[in-house]
């Protein structure tokens, strides 16, 4: 009588779970708007659909407390890895999926909205570190779930995409006729195998290296504190991508002045970070979507924005997929821009937007 009353209250609770979970998932839908690319603010990240996945997680918890009674325990329901990478990556960058996990999500929506190995346009605007174009990279994830062929790199240190006006007119009329675009950009950061945001193993190396060099360096240099080699050697034309992000972090940096570096710190950076990357990305995108002879070349643009976050491959470290948080994801067509990111990511309680507009200070 006992398991018979358990297993009745296990299905209630699986379908009022799945009843959320239909909801969670439902596309979203969206008014025809301006060609171009809107601002979002942190608040409108977050959709319907996802904060009816916070409605979810309660369920879920209990869910997994009754499966063991039930002789139900799988993986999913299995205690979490409790290593200090993956803790200080849930608190600092919550959400965060494997690489893998996120391409096979965004890969399906493309799909179901037509996106073909022959009318696809792949482009990414990543930092380009070499910790980025991996095997198992998030761009390389993408090529294999999408089937492109190739993809046009957008993005130079911090992940800004510094092609440019020019860059990304060249990008855009490479696109099949009557093609689609896909984009995924923003920074990266690492975290060790201790812990610690900002930094990483690498490959070969003894010592702890920084990422994202570019976006600390940048902190160090706001903040007053002297970085690695001596930076008046670089002014000018030399190092012109570092001291973009040096004169537009500056202001945006002052909440952190007198502080010392934490991992609250750089996650803070980090943030910042994807604010200047999102900025410029929307600024040349929209330069092209204004304009009505764009539409006559392509029929849609999907942008997918977030954080990449690093783990270290050197000697004695677990290693294993790179992270990505997403921030953002949309799409855009002659009609309008249409949020996507509640339809595709909408079932996770541990969002983004509440994070970002935390106050570490």
């Amino acid at each position: 009588m006992k398991m018979f009353g358990l297993n009745k209250a296990l299905s209630f609770l699986l379908c009022a779970s799945l009843a959320l979970e239909s909801t969670a998932f439902a596309p979203s839908t969206t008014a025809k708007q301006s060609h171009a690319l809107r601002a979002a603010a942190d608040d409108q990240v977050v959709d319907e659909a996802t904060r009816n996945a916070r409605i979810m997680a309660p369920l879920s918890s209990i869910i997994a407390a009754v499966s063991p009674s039930l002789g139900l325990v799988s993986p999913a329901n299995a205690a979490p890895s409790a290593s200090a990478f993956e803790a200080n990556m849930r608190k600092n960058f919550p959400g965060a999926l494997t690489n893998s996990a996120i391409s096979l999500r965004v890969a399906a929506a493309l799909r179901d909205r037509g996106y073909t190995p022959a009318n696809t346009l792949f482009g990414s605007s990543l930092c380009s570190d070499e910790i980025n174009d991996t095997s198992e990279s998030l761009v390389g994830d993408f090529q294999n779930k999408l089937g492109t062929d190739g993809v046009f790199n957008l993005g130079g240190l911090g992940g800004l995409p510094f092609v440019g006006i020019s860059g990304m007119g060249a990008f855009i009329h490479h696109v099949p006729a009557e093609g689609k675009i896909f984009i995924v950009f923003g920074p990266h950061v690492g975290i060790s195998d201790k812990g610690v945001v900002g930094q990483i193993e690498r490959v070969g190396q003894t010592s702890i290296s920084t990422s994202c060099g570019a976006g600390i360096g940048a902190y160090k240099a706001i903040m007053g504190k002297k970085g690695d080699g001596d930076a008046e050697t670089y002014l000018g034309t030399k190092d012109f991508q570092e001291e973009y992000i040096i004169a537009k972090l500056s202001d945006r940096l002052d909440p952190l002045k007198g502080q010392e570096q934490s991992n609250e710190s750089i996650t803070f950076l980090t943030n910042k970070m994807y604010d200047l990357v999102w900025e410029m990305m929307r600024s040349e995108i929209n330069a092209y979507t204004t304009k009505d002879d764009f539409w006559k070349e392509c029929t849609e643009v999907t942008l997918l924005g977030g954080i990449v976050v690093n783990r270290g491959h050197g000697s004695g470290v677990p290693g294993g997929e790179d992270f990505y948080q997403p921030l953002m994801l949309k799409s855009l067509t002659k009609d309008g821009e249409s949020d996507l990111y509640g339809e595709v990511f909408g079932d996770f309680p541990a969002l983004a937007a509440p994070h970002r507009a935390a106050k570490y200070v």
